[in-house]
């Protein structure tokens, strides 16, 4: 089969998350099973092209639009695209369209076309919570003001009253609305985990039966090659042996809650000035993060690093003792997965499903720092850090990319055959 997987950015060529490495590492386990597939994203600069990339087509169609993916219009970008996409896909051949978060939007809307699968994320569904009752509220959506965008989200249905539609006339019309409508028209809908599927099941009034949960998944083997292959000391990196070192890898982006991390450590190394910090990442909060360390007084507990290889990445984990993600909603987060997959125990604000009973970690309600701060210390003093760390390198091989793409493969093959029959 041949299967076009749409994105509204990749790695390695455009800035690397979450959802970048999602679609390059499913996407060479799908090739490693067998799917003759091709990746479409737009532009990263320049003109239409097609590149290769260990082994993966990839197609960039106009425009180049991940320079504001990270502001609240972002998704008029991904609109962009979707046009082109629709074009492109007319004189294309293959069997099955898999569309991350709108990209598939214009071409489901066509009565003759291929089957489609829609893959959204956490983010994808939710939306800022921007009044646009006062005309001034607009400026918010060039990202005036970040800190009050993207704290939280709020969930908007379709189906919601008309007071509600009115105050967030912009997310309903260029958001919720086509997206409903491509989740209802695509032939199936793959979610991230079981708690999301409910959610947007019943916040759209779609059937379960063509959803499915398709996780984010972690490559151990190429992992384990990395810290084999390259390794770094804590010494290299300016720790001792005796430092409890905590590590978060994320954008540095509000909602990722990297300063409440920060702020937390602040509360710790009161009681344990040993505690340190490795933040790998960057983005827009960078410099008020900054900020903060230097505010704190933290400069001397804190590194920070960005712009690591991907398989340089892995030795950071190795050294650590403890990772924490601090979402302020829940979701997916590929690094977490990571680190267990380094054997770290976990607290996360955005996981519940990787946390099992305590025994691999702690799940907090809130990314408050105070229950950051709480959370670590409990941790420290239980003294259990290597067995709840091998408790978590236990879990994460149910989340292994081979297994992972099997289970897409079945859901393509179910789709097509589904397709076969009504058309």
């Amino acid at each position: 089969m041949h299967v076009i997987l749409s994105a509204k950015s990749v790695y390695p060529f455009h800035p690397v998350g979450g959802v970048q490495k999602y679609v390059y590492y499913f996407a060479k386990h799908l090739a490693a099973q067998g799917v003759d597939l091709e990746i479409v994203a737009p532009l990263d600069n320049g003109k239409p092209k097609t590149e290769c990339y260990d082994g993966l087509k990839y197609r960039f169609l106009s425009p180049s639009i991940y320079r504001y993916l990270e502001y609240p219009v972002g998704w008029m970008g991904v609109h962009m695209f979707s046009r082109s996409l629709n074009q492109y896909l007319q004189t294309a051949k293959f069997d099955l369209l898999h569309s991350f978060d709108l990209t598939g939007y214009r071409y489901v809307r066509n009565e003759r076309r291929r089957p489609v699968i829609a893959h959204i994320f956490t983010d994808n569904y939710l939306s800022n919570p921007i009044s646009m009752k006062n005309p001034l509220s607009l400026l918010h959506l060039t990202g005036s003001k970040f800190e009050r965008i993207k704290e939280t989200k709020v969930k908007i249905s379709p189906f919601a009253d008309k007071a509600t539609k009115m105050k967030y006339w912009a997310q309903y019309l260029f958001k919720i609305k086509p997206m409903y409508q491509c989740l209802k028209r695509s032939e199936a809908i793959f979610y991230e985990a079981d708690i999301f599927q409910e959610d947007v099941n019943s916040l759209y009034r779609l059937t379960p039966q063509k959803s499915a949960v398709i996780p984010v998944g972690v490559d151990i083997p190429f992992i384990q090659k990395s810290i084999a292959v390259e390794h770094v000391s804590r010494e290299e990196m300016g720790f001792s042996q005796k430092d409890i070192i905590l590590i978060t890898v994320n954008r540095l982006a509000a909602d990722k809650g990297v300063d409440k991390i920060v702020l937390a450590l602040e509360r710790i190394v009161r009681d344990m000035p040993q505690v340190k910090l490795i933040i790998v990442g960057s983005g827009y909060q960078e410099k008020e993060i900054s900020d903060l360390i230097d505010k704190k007084s933290l400069n001397g507990h804190v590194l920070h690093l960005k712009d690591i290889p991907e398989d340089s990445l892995y030795q950071y984990y190795d050294i650590a003792d403890i990772y924490v993600s601090a979402f302020s909603y829940p979701g997916s987060s590929i690094s977490t997965l990571e680190a267990m997959a380094c054997a770290l125990p976990v607290i996360t604000t955005a996981q519940p499903w990787l946390v099992r009973g305590g025994g691999n970690g702690v799940f907090l309600e809130s990314n408050r720092p105070e229950r950051i701060a709480d959370a670590v210390l409990r941790m420290i003093r239980g003294n259990r850090l290597k067995e709840q760390g091998n408790v978590s390198r236990n879990i994460v091989e149910e989340f292994s990319w081979d297994r992972i793409a099997r289970k897409a493969v079945k859901q393509y093959e179910e789709v097509l055959r589904r397709y076969g029959q009504n058309g």
